[in-house]
């Protein structure tokens, strides 16, 4: 192989460089942790902000490794005589230019996705600033009904900044209906029970909700915990439906009216 063919190999090798596509990425990382911030200080949920800085730190130590690889190539490029910069992205009917302006970044785009993904649904969202508290109760309908087409639109349209605080609401009443429903305080033990009988309900609106999920999901909210994983759109999905199927379990009478029938019995 003569210098000019080595060349326009390391050239084009240089051109497949993925730096743009990082930089798209860091973009969509950088919006998706400032709505998260700003829902976490409204919500006690675990939504994985700690995830998305760990994953930025890595996509930024591998733009450094590929922006050092493109440095190589353009020195040794110089070392054989065929010098000029390299170029990081080669322009055609396929690829922008270098100059080209980077597609603008939809900082809701993970969550519509990740939505479209936990309710095996597709749609683009309608973004619609809505409270939390107007958002749960319109999700409660949804699940009572049976509506899973309306559930994953109105979780989806309302965004991560509204949808993230869904546990917040959801916790506290599936801890008082679980309470209802054994006749004392839930436990860790009571756990696998409610799942089971929670499971059909839930994965009718959120397919992709495992059984792991629903069990984490009431684990969080029977024992008082703080969240249940870093997935911040498959919580906020499982909350209301949670409790629309709690509301469907029968009621156990106060410890004092059942020990009154064992005594007449």
């Amino acid at each position: 192989m003569d210098v000019a063919a080595l060349a326009g190999s390391l050239r084009a090798l240089a051109a497949d460089l993925p730096l743009p596509a990082l930089d798209t990425a860091d973009h969509c990382f950088e919006a998706a942790q400032t709505e998260l911030t700003e829902a976490s200080r409204e919500s006690n949920a675990e939504v994985g902000l700690h995830k998305i800085g760990a994953a930025r730190e890595r996509l930024g130590a591998a733009r450094t490794r590929l922006g050092e690889a493109a440095e190589a190539l353009d020195d040794y490029l110089a070392a054989i005589g065929a010098g000029g910069a390299v170029p990081t992205q080669a322009a055609g009917p396929d690829r922008p230019g270098p100059s080209a302006a980077p597609a603008p970044v939809d900082p809701r785009r993970w969550w519509t996705d990740r939505v479209n993904d936990l309710c095996d649904r597709d749609g683009e969202a309608v973004p619609e600033k809505v409270p939390p508290t107007r958002l749960f109760n319109e999700l409660l309908k949804a699940a009572g009904e049976g509506n899973a087409d309306a559930y994953c639109k109105r979780l989806r349209d309302a965004g991560p900044e509204t949808g993230v605080k869904l546990p917040g609401l959801a916790w506290p009443l599936v801890r008082s209906l679980a309470a209802e429903h054994l006749g004392r305080n839930p436990n860790a033990s009571d756990v696998p029970g409610l799942r089971d009988k929670c499971l059909a309900k839930v994965r009718a609106l959120v397919p992709k909700a495992e059984p792991v999920h629903v069990a984490e999901a009431l684990a969080s909210a029977c024992t008082l915990g703080v969240g249940t994983g870093d997935d911040a759109a498959r919580t906020a999905a499982i909350g209301p439906v949670l409790v629309a199927a709690m509301h469907r379990l029968p009621r156990q009478p106060p410890s004092d009216e059942r020990s009154t029938t064992d005594r007449r019995a």
